[in-house]
């Protein structure tokens, strides 16, 4: 007979489950622990730009230099400028017959200050309109506000005798997230960094030139993209805003790895353990002595014969009995003794 266990409180809970339930229980807590970070949510941040933006405290304002000279407001100088806009090919490198046009530009933003230039800029201008029309905002000064990520510094053209350097921004705005503008400007302002990876916040206003191509990296691998891109060029004037901190690092745990690589293991060898027992389990060995008792008596009457008797044998028919023991209600003949003698 086979023997039932009572279990009041339900089935018993298998190892696999244990562990599962474990695992489960480590993934919530190291999603958890991640998204706990900040750095993970600084990506979806929507940094907008202050009201207004004031120089800190302790950083002085910059000197600009200021050279009389035509600009943009007179017209003998605008309709000058246009045929040398003729020879600008956008989405290309800078070219030696665009230089004109790039010094001229140059010297227009020279002429006047950076309020004066930034009352008649363009303000709030999408990425996307100069990437499309580039050739509506030629020569028209715009206003950015840049995130910038690198600010080199060029010697000036021998034939450029009132200023030595040259000082190219990269950097994007809160509007075009990655994509870059290139900006440049002849004085440097006073606390900007140089350095081919800095980060800071600049004004910009400054007259569009071109879609300037380059070549983009992939940040983690180096390997250069596929893809070319163009960032808009604009030379004008820069005003340094401040140097925002450094993001912490993101936290590392060192033992989270092979905690997880640990539990999976676990997890493997313990499936594997448990589809073997149950196939195990599933096969029925029938033992000779369990033959004897499964067998009916007529099965012994005409199977064949055990313990090595002879098959020439007659059968014994130990299964099947007379008549009168399988009946014994009917009749049987009685039997007189004498008792006289």
């Amino acid at each position: 007979m086979r023997r039932y266990s009572a279990r009041p409180y339900g089935g018993s809970v298998t190892g696999l489950r244990i562990v599962s339930m474990l695992m489960a229980i480590l993934v919530l807590w190291m999603l958890y622990n991640r998204l706990n970070d900040p750095a993970t949510w600084r990506a979806f941040a929507d940094d907008k730009e202050p009201a207004s933006a004031q120089l800190p405290t302790g950083i002085p304002s910059a000197q600009e230099t200021i050279i009389p000279g035509p600009n943009d407001l007179d017209e003998v100088e605008v309709a000058s400028i246009q045929e040398l806009f003729e020879l600008v090919t956008d989405k290309s490198p800078l070219k030696s017959r665009e230089m004109d046009a790039y010094w001229r530009l140059m010297d227009w933003s020279r002429t006047q200050s950076f309020a004066e230039l930034e009352k008649r800029a363009i303000k709030d201008i999408a990425f996307t309109q100069l990437w499309e029309q580039p050739e509506i905002y030629r020569g028209k000064p715009i206003r950015l506000r840049l995130h910038a990520l690198r600010v080199l510094e060029y010697p000036a053209p021998k034939d450029q005798p009132t200023f030595e350097k040259v000082y190219e921004a990269w950097g994007g705005t809160s509007e075009s997230r990655t994509l870059l503008y290139s900006v440049v400007f002849p004085d440097l302002p006073s606390g900007l960094p140089v350095g081919p990876e800095i980060r800071a916040e600049i004004e910009f206003v400054g007259y569009f030139l071109k879609l300037l191509s380059y070549k983009g990296y992939d940040q983690k691998t180096g390997v250069p993209l596929m893809a070319t891109r163009a960032a808009p060029l604009l030379v004008g004037r820069a005003k340094f805003i401040s140097s925002p901190p450094l993001p912490p690092p993101p936290k590392s745990d060192p033992w989270i790895i092979p905690l997880a690589i640990g539990g999976a293991i676990l997890l493997i060898g313990m499936s594997v353990w448990a589809s073997r027992s149950k196939r195990n389990k599933s096969k029925v060995r029938m033992l000779p002595d369990e033959l004897y008792s499964i067998a009916t008596p007529r099965d012994l009457a005409i199977g064949p014969p055990f313990g090595g008797l002879d098959a020439t044998e007659p059968a014994v028919n130990v299964g099947m009995s007379d008549k009168s023991e399988l009946n014994p209600a009917s009749p049987q003949p009685a039997t007189y003794t004498d008792q006289s003698t």
